[in-house]
Parts: structure tokens; C-alpha cells; sequence
């Protein structure tokens, strides 16, 4: 795998920090001895991940977050996946995973799938049909002994279409539609739909099965010192052929700094959310090779419509128009690209059509902005209060970036008043949902957003909170009949504009301020192999090796 990194002039020059200071940071950081040779006792083949954000408890059906749901990737499968070995420049086409094939009904209301046979979960209980269903109870079934109210509520986005699942054979399962849609296949490869070990259902406490997250996946927990450090150990067994690498170890190092010290020394093989001051340190100085997989994603401001001003269009209007998205990328050493809509390039919608599908005019236009706050009835200076993450995937330069867009807001009137949090904690924080005194969050989106319903997960008036991640509590019933449509539409074409149109509303409606699309580059060690640039935040976890 050959990864392309800048060389020459056009590198940035970047002054490098004397051995002995760097030892002494990356050793204080991850409690390692500072040489070149990968520290944690491992032997040479493990490769050590650099996590961005605190790891949590691994429970698929209780997850958000990208550091979370890529180590839920390694050691869990979905009942779908993608194709990962290949790149592409929109979503990667579907392949079986726990399912081996899947058919669906004319009326898109029953889809059956055979699921593959001699496959196990890691504690040794075997995987069928009646596994699978055991694991729709937990989310779905109110009357279960594992039935799980935390985790049901966080499967809203899947399961509010699913009236019932029903066993069929040993290897044979119907999933029973409330309603047509044609498009649930894509939904089932999302990670949080990982399939747990019946066993860990019902012999563990709910608040337990993160702690000792038990799956069919390439790779097993060993050993876990949850927020800061996993160790995962090769499935021999994996039904897919076993892992090439005997051991991965994933490191939560939160401060973007010190990450990029450990990679510069060889603590780190792998950054797999890296910033853009990442990749000029490590490209220039030749310690890693960059790859851009340039998935789809979005980073926003979300909004919350409840209360004012935030609750005002035209207000929200103006604040897109406020924002200078030009200079955000110029401060990331164009490593994003302005987003002025819901739609990233990359997702279905958006490449089903030429053209931003769901884009608006938001150009950098502060008169534009002042006039529709004039128009609002907005009484100027106003104060917002946002939350914002001060690190965490994708967010190495989060502090840098808000600045930008206070000093945007501000020449508009609009003061921004920004409480900084660990993002972990940031995404428990608005998961209930902005309370009356939160006008909204610095976030982004990188896990499923390659599908046209990453519109519904993000915009649907059924998905507030605790039921959905809808979380500044946006609602327009034209959009919400636009994704009913969509969803029991079986042509594709007709599909995505349905899709489009949604989109354009919704970036009319602005109930988030748009502001980018991150390229996502990962660092790898040159002693890294088996990693293709596919357009998603996952990797190939059985391909992945060192050495």
C-alpha cells in the first residue's frame, strides 16, 4: 500500500522539538520509554493506535462517537458491511457481514436475510438466528429480560421501522417493516446495530456489557482501562480468516500535541483522525505517510430551535452568512472545504446528481447577515452560549476554528459565549437534547453519513432525543412527508431527489450553521500495511499489520 505524504519546498517548515523535551512529553504522556522501539511491552508486530478522544465503555447499542464505534468495529460485525478494500469517491458498495445474503420484499416491508453458519462469538456461544433476535429484543421488545431502555432509546434511528423480527430457521430471519424502505440495508452496516453475544445479554448487568464487550469480531478485549487504554487480542477463529496483526492496543491521547510527539517517536504507529498541524509536523519531519479516505462527513454549529434567537430562520440565516468558511480552510492548510448545506460529498444524495444537492448561497456576506438580523427583530448586541469540544477526533484545532467564527459573529453582533469541554463529554452533554440555556454545540458527523437517510437521522421531527440525535430539536412536517417518501420510494433515482429536495429545505430552514467538510486524514507509520483509503471513518481491522 503505497500512502503519499508532501515532500520539497511546498512542505511547511515546521521547528522540531529537541529529543529530550520530546522524550519527556511522550513519556510523561503515555508511560512509555522514549526511543524509537514502540513502547507497552508489546512485541514488534502490535500496532498501537493513537485514540483522540477518552474511550468508552464498548457497548454497540449505547454508542455515539467515532472513537467509540471504531473499537466497537474491531471487536463486534453488523449483520451488513461495506466493502472497505476499495476506494471510492462516494459510499462503498455493501458486502455480507454476520448476513450472507438479503432479499427484500416487492412492497419494501419484509427484508429476510440468510445469516452465515460455524460462526461463533468470542466467549464460545454459537451465532444463529435466535442470537440476532435476542439482540432486537434488547432494543425492541419492552416485555425482554435483556430489554435495555438506554440502548433502545439510542436505536430509535433503525428500529422505529421494524414492527417485529421473527425467526424463520436456524439461519433465517425477517425483519417486518412498519413501513417500504428501500434503503435499510445501508442502515444495518451501521456499527451500533453490532451484534453482542447472547451469553453477555443475559448473564451480564446492562452497565456491564461495555465493560466486557463480547462480539463475533476479528479482534477480542484483553484487557481494558476504559477512558484511557484498550488491549485486543487476534481472533484466531474469525470467521473471515484471521487478523493479520496478533495485537492492537489503543491509546486515548486527548491532547493533539502530545499525540503527535508519540507518533514522532514511534509510541504511535497509527493517528486515525489526524489535524491538518498533524500531518505537516509528521509528513514534514518523514515520521509517518499521510492517507486522505475523504469520507463523507459534516462539522457544524447545531442550533437549538427552541429558544431565541436560535429559534428565529431568518436569524439562523444570517449566521451562515456571517461566517467566513474560506478562512477555516486556510487555517487548516485547506484540510476541509466550506460545506453551506446538510449534504457532504460523498453521500448517496450528493452524488446521485451533479452539483451541492442541498446546498444554499451562503456566501461570506456580514451585510447580508446584518439585514436579516434586522429582519428577524433580533435586537443587537446579542449573547449565544455554545458548547464546544477542546480536542477529541477531528477536533485538534477546535479552539483555533471557533475563534474564527466568534470574531465572525461578533462583527455582525452577535456574541458567542463558548463553555470548552472534553468531547466525550460534550456528546453526553447535548445527547438529552439543549436545554433552555444552550443555543447549540461545535460538532461533527463521520459514521453513516454516506447514506441519503443521514438527512433523517440528523433533521426528522420523530428523532429529538432520548429517541434520535436531533438534538437542537429542528422539525418541519414538509421534510418529515419528503423522508416518507423517500424511504418507500424503490427506484433510486426518484429516491435521491426526494432526498435533494429534503435537503434544500433544510439547509433553507439553517437549523445548523454550516461550516465544513474535513478531508479526515489518518497518519500511519511507514511500518504500517494493509490499510485502504475507502471513503469511511473505518479501516479494515483483519488487514491491518505491522511490520
Amino acid at each position: 500500500m503505497r500512502h503519499s505524504h508532501p515532500r520539497g519546498a511546498a512542505r511547511s517548515r515546521i521547528h522540531r522539538l529537541p529529543r529530550a523535551i520530546v522524550c519527556t512529553l511522550a513519556a510523561a504522556a503515555l508511560v512509555t520509554g522514549c526511543s524509537t522501539n514502540p513502547g507497552f511491552g508489546r512485541d514488534p508486530d502490535t500496532v498501537i493506535i493513537g485514540a483522540e478522544g477518552e474511550i468508552p465503555t464498548l457497548d454497540p447499542h449505547r454508542l455515539s462517537g467515532t472513537v467509540g464505534l471504531r473499537l466497537v468495529d474491531v471487536l463486534f460485525d453488523p449483520l451488513i458491511r461495506e466493502d472497505l478494500t476499495t476506494r471510492t469517491d462516494r459510499a462503498p458498495e455493501l458486502r455480507p457481514g454476520l448476513a450472507l445474503s438479503w432479499t427484500i420484499s416487492p412492497d419494501a416491508r419484509t427484508y429476510t436475510l440468510a445469516l452465515r453458519k460455524n460462526v461463533t462469538f468470542t466467549d464460545g456461544a454459537p451465532f444463529d438466528a435466535a442470537a440476532v433476535k435476542v439482540n432486537f429484543d434488547r432494543i425492541m421488545n419492552k416485555k425482554s429480560a435483556v430489554y435495555d431502555a438506554t440502548a433502545s432509546g439510542n436505536m430509535k434511528f433503525l428500529t422505529r421501522w421494524i414492527e417485529r423480527v421473527e425467526v424463520s430457521g436456524p439461519y433465517t430471519l425477517a425483519l417486518r417493516l412498519t413501513k417500504p424502505y428501500a434503503g435499510l440495508p445501508r442502515m444495518l452496516t451501521d456499527r451500533r446495530m453490532s451484534i453482542i453475544s447472547p451469553r453477555a445479554l443475559n448473564g451480564q448487568r446492562p452497565d456491564d456489557i461495555g465493560l466486557h464487550p463480547v462480539g463475533t469480531g476479528p479482534f477480542r478485549q484483553r484487557k481494558a482501562d476504559h477512558g484511557k487504554r484498550v488491549t485486543l487480542k487476534r481472533n484466531s477463529t474469525y470467521w473471515d480468516g484471521a487478523p493479520a496483526a496478533p495485537t492492537i492496543i489503543v491509546e486515548s491521547v486527548t491532547d493533539p500535541t502530545t499525540l503527535a510527539i508519540a507518533a514522532q517517536t514511534g509510541e504511535v504507529d497509527a493517528i486515525l483522525s489526524a489535524g491538518a498541524q498533524q500531518v505537516q509536523q509528521l509528513t514534514h519531519d518523514d515520521a509517518m505517510a499521510v492517507q486522505y479516505p475523504e469520507p463523507a462527513n459534516q462539522y457544524f454549529l447545531r442550533l437549538n430551535t427552541r429558544i431565541a434567537p436560535t429559534n428565529d430562520i431568518a436569524f439562523r440565516q444570517a449566521l451562515n452568512h456571517a461566517v467566513d468558511r474560506k478562512a477555516i480552510a486556510t487555517l487548516t492548510g485547506g484540510q476541509v472545504t466550506p460545506s453551506t448545506g446538510p449534504l457532504p460529498r460523498g453521500n448517496e444524495a450528493y452524488t446521485a446528481a451533479s452539483g451541492n444537492s442541498g446546498s444554499t448561497p451562503y456566501t461570506h456576506d456580514p451585510e447580508r447577515a446584518r439585514e436579516l438580523i434586522r429582519q428577524s427583530g433580533v435586537s443587537t448586541p446579542v449573547r449565544l452560549r455554545l458548547l464546544a469540544p477542546d480536542s477529541g477526533p477531528g477536533f485538534s484545532q477546535a479552539t483555533e476554528i471557533m475563534s474564527l467564527v466568534q470574531q465572525d459573529l461578533k462583527a455582525v453582533g452577535v456574541q458567542l459565549d463558548l463553555q470548552y469541554m472534553e468531547f466525550a463529554s460534550l456528546v453526553a452533554e447535548e445527547g438529552k437534547g439543549y436545554n433552555g440555556t444552550t443555543h447549540g454545540s461545535f460538532n461533527g458527523w463521520t459514521t453513516g453519513a454516506d447514506a441519503a437517510d443521514f438527512l433523517e437521522r440528523m433533521f426528522s421531527g420523530d428523532l429529538h432525543p432520548p429517541n434520535g440525535v436531533n438534538r437542537g430539536w429542528y422539525r418541519n412536517t414538509a421534510v418529515d412527508t419528503l423522508f416518507d417518501r423517500a424511504r418507500a420510494e424503490r427506484d433510486n433515482g426518484r429516491r435521491m431527489t426526494l432526498y435533494q429536495q429534503a435537503a434544500a429545505q433544510v439547509a433553507t430552514d439553517a437549523p445548523w450553521l454550516f461550516l465544513y467538510q474535513d478531508r479526515l486524514p489518518r497518519l500511519l507509520s511507514h511500518q504500517v500495511h494493509g490499510v485502504t483509503a475507502a471513503a469511511s471513518p473505518y479501516i479494515d481491522y483483519t488487514t491491518l499489520r505491522r511490520g
